[in-house]
């Protein structure tokens, strides 16, 4: 009598899809982000890369794990999930991928995994068999050769902070246009600097006074980048457009996020300054920055979030230098 082929075990296959899912993932990865100081199409890849990279590799595991679609939608999410999960941790130990990268991709891959695991599951039952689903798994590929040719709606935003110093606006002036030597006890921690390990900054050397003055800006990482003067009026207002050179934020530090290019830009900045009645200042920082991709609003929100750190982060120690400027200049007039 001929004997039944023994059915791979549960965890059988359950190591087999992880392993098999997470080779694809690394050969994905190494297709979509190795490439970190590519030009803007390559290094950005947002539809293929974080969406139907995590969709293909859970519809990979799901279709090995389970071939005969028996098991529950939400066994198949979570495996899609930890297949990803841990690709992910291998990129940023053996890749050197960062940690701003990972978390503001995460709730995508999350999504664009749940998505593969559900429609392969959907897929194998309605035709009883796996091999369908191979158009999922192979929807990266399909969508790399489309994605550099698709065009993007501009968004242009800015991020406006403000905060009132207990001093004469001619200190906070001072301490505004040049914010030099900053001492790492000065920066207060926020949640992109603390958390993320977004670089800080260090120092703001002003070159020369008026329009066209340069402000050149040193931050942690080796980032330097200037800031060329478009309006000054002292001691109540300055305004700059933001300057990067090909090497001002190095690609070991954030090879994805280009701050010029056409995805994302810093355009512009300014400082208003603001003298109030009871002797005090009124500081408002203003950031604006255009983005050109499919999450547009997405980007956004993680945009509006550095930059609320990052201004309250160098208003900080604006008021923290003119406050003690002040309660000094009080003192010898005192004396």
């Amino acid at each position: 009598m001929k004997q039944r082929p023994v059915r791979p075990s549960f965890g059988e296959r359950l190591s087999i899809a992880v392993i098999v899912a997470l080779i694809y993932a690394l050969l994905l990865y190494g297709l979509f982000w190795s490439s970190s100081g590519a030009e803007d199409n390559k290094a950005m890849r947002f539809i293929g890369g974080l969406v139907l990279m995590p969709m293909a590799i859970a519809s990979l595991a799901t279709s090995i794990h389970d071939p005969r679609g028996e098991s529950t939608r939400w066994r198949q999410v979570k495996l899609g999930w930890l297949v990803v999960g841990i690709g992910l941790v291998l990129t940023v130990i053996f890749f050197k991928e960062s940690i701003i990268c990972v978390v503001m991709g995460l709730p995508l891959f999350i999504s664009g995994s749940s998505l593969g695991s559900l429609l392969t599951l959907a897929i194998i039952r309605k035709f009883r068999s796996p091999r369908r689903a191979t158009l999922v798994i192979l929807l990266p590929f399909i969508g790399l050769p489309i994605e550099p040719h698709l065009i993007y709606p501009d968004h242009n935003a800015e991020v406006t902070t403000v905060i009132e110093i207990a001093a004469p606006v001619d200190i906070v002036w001072r301490n505004t246009v040049e914010i030099r030597n900053i001492d790492p006890s000065e920066l207060q921690f926020t949640f992109s600097h603390g958390v993320l390990g977004v670089p800080q900054p260090q120092d703001a050397v002003l070159t020369g006074a008026g329009i066209d003055a340069v402000r050149h800006l040193k931050w942690s990482k080796n980032i330097r980048f200037e800031e060329v003067i478009t309006g000054w009026e002292t001691n109540r207002f300055l305004s700059w457009d933001f300057r990067f050179s090909p090497d001002s934020i190095p690609a070991a530090i954030e090879g994805h996020i280009n701050v010029d290019s056409q995805y994302l830009k810093l355009t512009n900045g300014d400082y208003h300054l603001k003298p109030l009645a009871n002797g005090n200042t009124q500081l408002t920082l203003t950031s604006r920055y255009r983005i050109r991709t499919p999450i547009n609003v997405y980007c956004d929100w993680w945009g509006s979030i550095f930059f609320k750190d990052f201004h309250s982060v160098v208003l900080n120690v604006i008021k923290n230098r003119s406050e003690t400027a002040q309660r000094a200049s009080s003192h010898l007039v005192a004396g």
